[in-house]
This record gives structure tokens, C-alpha cells and sequence, in this order.
């Protein structure tokens, strides 16, 4: 996963992990190890997608 206002910090995690991402950093999920992935992504918000703000000129900026 890439974070931050340029996406410039990139973290790895393994099965069985979790991560935490706060309400307010942008962020860019990726799998780039060819195999499926199943995420199950909790939110807090019950108006989540109201507050979602998509990036499209971000996804540039990720290797």
C-alpha cells in the first residue's frame, strides 16, 4: 500500500495482518505479487462513500 499526500511511503504486509489508515491520508491498496487477494476493509463512518475523495492523477505517482 502507498500513502501519503504523494503517495511517497510504501508498506508490505503479509496474510493475517492489519493495517490502520487514518480517515484522512490519501492511499493507494496494490497487489503486486500476482496472486489473489482477499481484504476485508472495515470503515467507521456510516457515511463512508460520502466522504470518499478519489485521486485518479495519484495513481501516476505509484511504481
Amino acid at each position: 500500500m502507498y500513502w501519503g499526500k504523494r503517495l511517497e511511503h510504501c508498506m508490505e504486509t503479509e496474510a493475517g495482518e492489519m493495517i490502520f489508515v487514518h480517515a484522512d491520508i490519501s492511499h493507494l491498496p496494490i497487489n503486486n505479487s500476482g496472486a489473489e487477494v482477499k481484504a476485508v476493509i472495515v470503515r467507521t463512518d456510516p457515511h463512508e462513500q460520502d466522504s470518499v475523495v478519489l485521486l485518479p492523477e495519484l495513481e501516476a505517482l505509484a511504481p
